[in-house]
């Protein structure tokens, strides 16, 4: 296969959201990219597949034992590993959950098994949000859990909002997640560029300082004006996440360790992270942290 890695990008979203509606429209808008979908389906019947275009069937990997996300095992990382195997040139990983899924334990291998992080490179999420029905599900823990977890938030079914109503639905899901891309779609259209869904810029962790103020969902945001420890900063960190895995749904930031001429991005979904190499430091030293999930009564202390 070489050394270029297959992107994934994860499709979550509630019930009727439209997440087979989002990845019709991703086939059409690539047609140059070569796709494989992991799917997961309840029952025997794969009805999703039969609404899917564009898929060579072949490419088509389904775990017809239930939801994914809960058969976990090494089902689910074998499949993936099969599919970079006997597909070397697939140029694009999509993996669409249920509409009652936990994305987490979907996203958590791509940052945990060493194999599949040779094989892939964690492309984000998107979800998707129904307009229509957010509030009767708005206090659902999974579709926060989704909401949280997502670099891309989708609205669909809003068509019919004014522009005041949608500039409020949009400031209250950017509270719920400061991390993500706000966009409404339009009739299942939507302007996004596939491998362009995760936010880089470091504007978004000025608003993350503010904290949201949802019941369920709050931001935990750390900041460090000189250069961090590396071993010691990573190992409070694992410590932390380990410990707190079922309550921080998502981490994300901007580190600058001593000694390291480079900055560092950290991202996790649950108990476990990555860190890649960044940009070249210039002037700046400060680092930046930020955690979203159920985070009341934890104790998410550093003391550099």
């Amino acid at each position: 296969m070489g050394e270029q890695k297959i992107p994934v990008t994860v499709i979550t979203g509630f019930l009727g959201a439209g997440k087979t509606t989002c990845i019709n429209y991703l086939l059409k808008a690539n047609p140059d990219t070569r796709f494989a979908l992991v799917e997961n389906e309840f029952g025997d019947v794969a009805i999703d597949t039969k609404l899917i275009k564009g898929v060579d069937a072949s490419q088509m990997f389904e775990l017809k034992q239930g939801c994914i996300c809960c058969t976990i095992s090494d089902e689910y990382e074998q499949v993936l590993q099969e599919l970079a195997e006997r597909f070397p040139n697939v140029d694009h990983l999509l993996i669409e959950t249920t509409g009652i899924a936990d994305p987490a334990p979907v996203i958590q291998p791509f940052f945990k098994n060493e194999d599949l992080k040779e094989l892939y490179c964690y492309n984000g999420t998107v979800c998707l949000v129904d307009a229509i029905n957010f509030k009767s599900f708005a206090e659902q823990v999974i579709l926060l859990k989704q909401l949280s977890i997502a670099d891309l938030v989708l609205v669909s079914k809003g068509e019919q909002m004014n522009a005041l109503i949608k500039k409020d639905f949009q400031n209250e899901l950017q509270e719920l997640n400061p991390f993500a891309q706000i966009q409404f779609s339009n009739f299942g259209r939507a302007a996004f560029r596939l491998l362009e869904i995760q936010k880089k810029s470091r504007n978004e962790y000025d608003y993350v300082a503010m904290g949201s103020s949802h019941s369920l969902l709050k931001t935990k945001t750390f900041r460090f004006d000189q250069p961090l420890n590396k071993s010691r900063f990573l190992r409070w960190l694992e410590y932390t996440l380990d410990i707190y895995k079922n309550q921080v749904y998502r981490t994300k930031g901007i580190l600058r360790f001593q000694n390291y001429p480079f900055e560092y991005i950290v991202q996790g979904v649950g108990g476990y992270f990555e860190l890649t190499e960044g940009d070249l430091i210039l002037e700046e030293t400060e680092s930046e942290l930020v955690f979203i999930g159920k985070l009341d009564e934890l104790n998410l202390e550093f003391a550099p």
